[in-house]
């Protein structure tokens, strides 16, 4: 069977993967590479390391394979600085890099100066991590680097094409993390680009597909990679692109949870959804948009360019599983998750699905979402004589549920702008039933908890589709290079191979079925991975009483701590 031999450069090491059209998936490979650290933030890698992993996770995954791939398909680590240099390559500056503070401090204030608003501009708040604050750093601390620069990438990825001969290029999923993109036209910025020093040529070409073929293998792959020549050579979107791609697909609506240590909601919207959420939450920073927003709270990336233009918005929560582990610690002497879902477990059939009549916060170390505040703090209010430990427990996942509820609702409010839009053509796009009726994919080590989803499913009002999801960026990376190369396939998303019919219920009707377990291809993965988790109806309305005054938890907590 043909297929698609997809590279994901990570954050610590490649991974490679032949994938044919008909979704069935080869061997994975792997190969690592170290990072270095340094004082006051650095955080460095060096390029002939991504290489060098990259030859052998590609040599791995092909082992045993006699069939030609029909292309090479790459993503990876976006928002790095990777100067292209004659000679030896200058190590890369991550995108965890934060020794560029003062030089975004001063980037902030000339560009202000010239009337430019750096943050709306980008359409995400920018800080040392951004990469015209790196490159400023770097004119002043190693101007003969600088000076040797022949071109700037921003990944591993981009490094990777260059060095195949096909010159500097950047997806637009991760030029939109760099700070230099202009997020209302997907065009790099000469404002940013003077006020940090960059000439303009040094910037890389902006791909206009979400996968876009930028060349062909030449006859040096064979020594660089161990590929052949002649091969296509396809730059899919960065990885966190890629990864919502494998996931749940890149179509307005399309959305999925992340529950790890942190957490996350990732929504597709519309580009003019985008830009007039970002507009409005601009406006009521300023105090002139009406009610309380959380403003600047969401992360915007691109995703395509041109009429299929869609941005990915990221609602994270600095702790989810995190705050799981704290509350096990602090209410229930250190148990293990298994033993906290028994106990959740025992505490449902005692009492039955609905809230706990608590109110928590989940930001033990601060938090991004729904507000942006660094020194907020945890919090379970409500108790009273009759509140056990394991009520405080399930306390602390609803209010990491509650948070997601607030994202979603965020994605509704744009989905309606879309909607008002589209009532005006005659051909939308895409069916915004289908998309309403889509469960919510949730991926992560949280996932696991069934008695969790439950509550996830309940306070969301959605019905919860659990994803096994090792390999997302893998499957993202044949999905983009399939259809830039219009070739016929049969790839799907994880959430559409473990149940791509599954709609939510009537809410009337209760639980629903599990998944086809013939469904699930994708490397090796088997759908008992998955479940699939309804809503109960009494548990859902309860939940969303409380959610008010939970979102006014967060700036109650915030003017107490003020006035202390």
């Amino acid at each position: 069977m043909p297929s698609l031999l997809c590279l994901d450069l990570g954050t610590s090491a490649a991974k490679a993967v032949l994938i044919a059209l008909d979704g069935t998936a080869g061997p994975q490979a792997s190969s690592g590479y170290p990072t270095r650290t340094t004082a006051g933030g650095g955080a460095e890698q060096d390029p002939r390391d991504w290489l060098r992993a990259a030859r052998a996770a590609l040599a791995g995954a092909l082992r045993g394979s006699e069939e030609r791939p029909l292309a090479l398909s790459i993503t990876g680590q976006m928002q790095d600085l990777v100067l292209l240099t004659d000679g030896d390559p200058a190590p890369a500056i991550l995108y965890s890099d934060t020794r560029a503070a003062d030089e975004a401090g001063e980037l902030r204030k000339a560009l202000h100066a010239e009337g430019v608003d750096w943050d709306d501009l980008a359409g995400n708040e920018q800080d040392a991590t951004s990469c015209a604050a790196m490159f400023l750093r770097l004119a002043r601390t190693d101007p003969g680097l600088v000076h040797r620069a022949r071109g700037i990438v921003f990944g591993p990825a981009g490094h990777l094409v260059h060095e195949l001969g096909l010159g500097a290029w950047c997806d637009v999923t991760t030029a939109s993390a760099t700070g230099l993109l202009e997020h209302r036209t997907g065009r790099w910025s000469q404002d940013v680009a003077k006020a940090a020093g960059i000439e303009g040529q040094l910037l890389p070409r902006l791909t206009a597909e979400t996968g876009q073929i930028v060349g062909r293998t030449g006859a040096d792959a064979g020594e660089l990679l161990g590929l052949p020549a002649g091969l296509p050579v396809v730059l899919a979107p960065g990885d966190a692109g890629a990864t919502t791609l494998g996931i749940v697909g890149l179509e307005p609506g399309d959305d999925y949870a992340y529950l790890g240590t942190s957490g996350w909601l990732a929504t597709v919207v519309p580009e003019d959804a985008s830009a007039s959420s970002a507009q409005e939450e601009v406006l009521r920073a300023s105090g002139q948009g009406g009610e309380e927003s959380s403003a600047g709270t969401s992360h915007r990336l691109a995703l395509g360019a041109g009429a299929s233009r869609r941005s990915l918005r990221i609602s994270a929560l600095l702790a989810a599983g995190a705050a799981a582990d704290w509350a096990r610690d602090a209410f229930l002497g250190g148990a293990a998750p298994e033993e906290a879902d028994l106990l959740l477990e025992k505490r449902e059939a005692e009492h039955g699905r609905g809230p706990t009549g608590l109110l928590a916060l989940p930001s033990i170390q601060g938090e991004r979402y729904p507000v942006r505040d660094a020194d907020l703090r945890a919090a379970v209010v409500g108790m009273d004589g009759q509140t056990r430990s394991i009520d405080l427990y399930a306390a602390v996942l609803e209010g990491v549920a509650q948070a997601i509820a607030h994202a979603i609702e965020e994605s509704e409010r744009e989905r309606e702008r879309e909607r008002e839009s589209e009532s005006e053509s005659a051909a939308p796009a895409r069916s915004h039933a289908a998309s309403a009726c889509r469960p919510l994919a949730v991926v992560g080590g949280g996932a696991r908890s069934e008695p969790w989803m439950r509550i996830l499913a309940d306070v969301t009002g959605r019905t919860v589709h659990t994803v096994p999801v090792a390999d997302a960026a893998l499957v993202g990376c044949a999905l983009a290079a399939a259809d830039a190369l219009g070739l016929e396939h049969h790839l799907r998303p994880l959430a559409d191979q473990a149940g791509e019919h599954i709609v939510d219920p009537d809410l009337s009707t209760g639980p629903i079925v599990d998944p086809d377990p013939s469904a699930a291809r994708i490397v090796g993965q088997d759908s008992s991975a998955g479940r699939i988790v309804a809503p109960d109806p009494s548990a859902v309305r309860g939940h969303s009483a409380l959610r008010p005054s939970h979102r006014a938890l967060y700036a109650a907590l915030a003017g107490l701590r003020a006035a202390r």
